[in-house]
């Protein structure tokens, strides 16, 4: 058994059950289900447990607890998450019609929820989403909630007067918030932010998203030890920007985790698009093969070449796996403690709670 697999065996890590064999029950189900997205102050809209597990565990809790407003709620979003996911636009009806429903009942995250759908055909104004956008920004969703209307501003002429996003406040709110710190790192990434305007390295703030789950900020931090420091090869919005010795073991655990968590936060073509970029570059491919390779997934050479067989084992590292993995290597990376400290958080099938 190689030793990375074998290390983990040993400590118990591995994920729980499949889904589809869970015995959870009653309340348990019931928490796990509306906890699936965060609480309000870590409201995110890529569950941790992976999309397909938020799926399922809701739909199993809606049957136990058809009337129950916070899994009612929780059930919306992971339907209208899948609807840009591999669902159609089904998913995205019904969760705009349990959004407003909920919503006129009084419930300040469906209002948000609602807000998000800019659909004057699903019968959401122009107007009144730019008024639960305003409000969101404003605070009145709470932490993360502020920091995603921060970022929707900075990306769409909402209000008429153009795109704006207001890197000072986005990066106030990252202090004690990883969802904050992982939209943040996700625009500067993108070109919205610049090194002169944030107090700290952004490699200091995708680390904190990062050791926390969040898909984006894991794929820079396999980035960072794939490439280490001074790279010129690397994005060029990334370089000169972390510190980082190449470790191309450590690279492709976080990759690995990137590439799964990514399916569950972006769209499948952007995704393709994304992975399909960097399976093109040496480097990252030799640093997935590498990690890999320590599981016990991969025998072939470790040569660069995203071929049929590595992409075989790409695809068996799935969800039952990927918490195992993420608490060792999370445990290793450092960031800026001024940012927070560093929270318990699972991933895949180990975050469903009970199960």
């Amino acid at each position: 058994m190689p030793r990375i697999a074998a290390l983990i065996a040993l400590m118990g890590l591995w994920g729980g059950p499949a889904l589809a064999k869970t015995k959870l029950q009653g309340e348990d189900l019931r928490q796990a289900c509306i906890g699936a997205f965060g609480d309000r102050e870590h409201f995110d809209w890529v569950p941790r447990m992976g999309l397909s597990n938020a799926l399922a565990v809701c739909a199993a809790a809606l049957v136990q607890f058809p009337d129950d407003v916070d899994v009612r709620f929780t059930h919306a979003v992971a339907r209208d998450q899948f609807a840009e996911r591999g669902g159609t636009q089904d998913d995205n009806l019904f969760a705009t019609e349990v959004y407003r429903e909920l919503a006129a009942s009084g419930l300040p995250m469906a209002e948000y929820a609602l807000g998000t759908m800019f659909d004057e055909s699903s019968g959401v104004s122009t107007s009144d989403a730019l008024d639960y956008m305003e409000r969101a920004r404003a605070g009145e969703f709470g932490q993360s909630i502020r920091c995603e209307a921060l970022r929707t501003f900075g990306l769409a002429d909402l209000d008429g007067n153009g795109p704006s996003y207001d890197v000072a406040a986005a990066e106030s709110m990252a202090y004690g918030n990883y969802v904050c710190a992982g939209y943040l790192t996700n625009m500067f990434w993108n070109g919205y932010a610049a090194a002169a305007d944030l107090p700290l390295a952004i490699s200091e703030y995708a680390r904190y998203a990062a050791v926390h789950g969040d898909p984006a900020a894991m794929a820079m931090v396999g980035l960072f030890y794939a490439y280490g420091t001074g790279s010129t090869d690397i994005d060029p919005q990334l370089q000169g920007q972390f510190t980082a010795r190449p470790d191309a073991e450590r690279a492709g655990y976080w990759l690995l985790l990137a590439h799964w968590g990514t399916k569950s936060a972006w769209r499948p073509n952007l995704h393709a698009e994304f992975w399909d970029r960097y399976f093109q570059e040496a480097t990252v491919v030799e640093a997935m093969q590498t990690a890999l390779q320590a599981l016990g997934h991969y025998g072939g050479a470790v040569d660069g070449n995203f071929l049929g067989e590595t992409r075989q084992a790409l695809t068996a590292f799935g969800d039952e796996e990927v918490d195992a993995v993420f608490q060792i290597v999370r445990a290793k990376e450092k960031y800026d403690p001024s940012l927070g400290p560093r929270e318990a958080v699972r991933i895949g099938s180990a975050a469903i709670p009970g199960d």
